[in-house]
């Protein structure tokens, strides 16, 4: 199906309304993904009009709403000598109409104030921050995110680096946070979710979290719920992986300013502590990053890591820029 690239918003409602539509194709949701994997804008549109379509169920009785879905049915059966390709085009229309009157109206009716406010932290830096319901977030290094809160509903979208929340309970207003493709929906809880690049990870500290993905109906493929103790990622694909086993007392170390190792390759340990300094540590060959290694560091002190690797390991650091360190072997 050859459709235009330059209106994402129009394009993310027609593909909802396209995948509702009942002679929709497995080529059509095919289609679909790569359009969604192409961009994150696809994705976030598409997102974006799928909440809008959930939170207008809300108004599903009204009047107005009523005639909106009517006349959206009615596009689709409309003149049956008519084109597959035109009669969904219409479907498509009137139901991007549809999303426009019922999410407009659904904020005026139930939100009609929400304010967001950004939080972020520079590389090397970290910050504790109350919300206003009184949610504890801590901010790990070079992290960015922005709270929305409205009356009905709170949501964080995190951009980058990681952040631990511990979730004040309020009955009247459910928690989420949105990062990528994946969605964390809040059951009163402490987590962590941590987003480098498209991957994002989920860590459940205590209570419970539902990890879904963005934009999608809950099920068996597309949503899973966490125990204490588990972690799971979220790939750039928007897939879901497994939920694991993790030694919280590792993944919480760096709220306190420390990163512990166990057993872990020495290119993991770089590439963690490098995020909390401006000069970055890297090995002269590829065989060093696998050297297995295990201690407890003091996040963004580049300095004694380097002494414990020349001592511990027997490495040699040569610094060729006040922001480069390279790590080679002493024998």
């Amino acid at each position: 199906m050859n459709m235009p690239t330059d209106r994402t918003d129009e394009l993310a409602a027609a593909w909802f309304a396209r995948l509702l539509s009942p002679d929709c194709s497995e080529r059509d949701r095919e289609n679909f993904e790569q359009w969604c994997a192409a961009s994150d804008r696809h994705a976030d549109a598409f997102a974006a009009v799928a909440q809008c379509h959930e939170d207008a169920g809300a108004l599903r009785e009204d009047e107005l709403m009523r005639a909106a879905v009517r006349a959206a049915r009615h596009a689709t059966h409309r003149a049956d000598g008519r084109s597959a390709f035109v009669r969904w085009t219409r479907f498509a229309t009137a139901a991007m109409l549809f999303l426009a009157i019922a999410g407009g109206a659904f904020w005026f009716v139930r939100d009609t104030r929400v304010t967001s406010t950004r939080y972020a932290t520079s590389v090397g830096e970290q910050r504790s921050v109350d919300l206003a319901d009184g949610t504890r977030v801590q901010l790990d290094t070079d992290t960015s995110f922005t709270a929305r809160f409205g009356s009905k509903a709170r949501e964080l979208v995190l951009d980058r680096g990681r952040i631990q929340v511990d979730v004040a309970k309020d009955a009247e207003r459910p928690f989420s946070v949105l990062s990528g493709r994946g969605l964390v929906r809040d059951i009163g809880t402490q987590f962590q979710v941590a987003r480098y690049g498209e991957d994002v990870t989920v860590t459940l500290l205590a209570g419970v979290v539902s990890v879904e993905l963005a934009g999608q109906t809950a099920s068996r493929e597309s949503a899973s719920v966490l125990s204490p103790g588990q972690q799971l990622h979220v790939g750039a694909q928007g897939g879901l992986g497994p939920a694991m086993p993790v030694d919280l007392a590792l993944v919480s170390g760096w709220t306190g300013g420390t990163l512990t190792f166990k057993d872990r390759e020495l290119g993991d340990l770089l590439e963690e502590m490098n995020r909390y300094s401006p000069t970055k540590i890297r090995v002269a060959d590829p065989a060093l990053a696998r050297i297995r290694v295990s201690g407890v560091f003091r996040a963004g002190d580049q300095n004694s890591l380097l002494q414990a690797l020349q001592t511990g390991w027997s490495m040699r650091s040569t610094r060729l820029s006040p922001g480069e360190v390279v790590l080679s072997s002493a024998r």
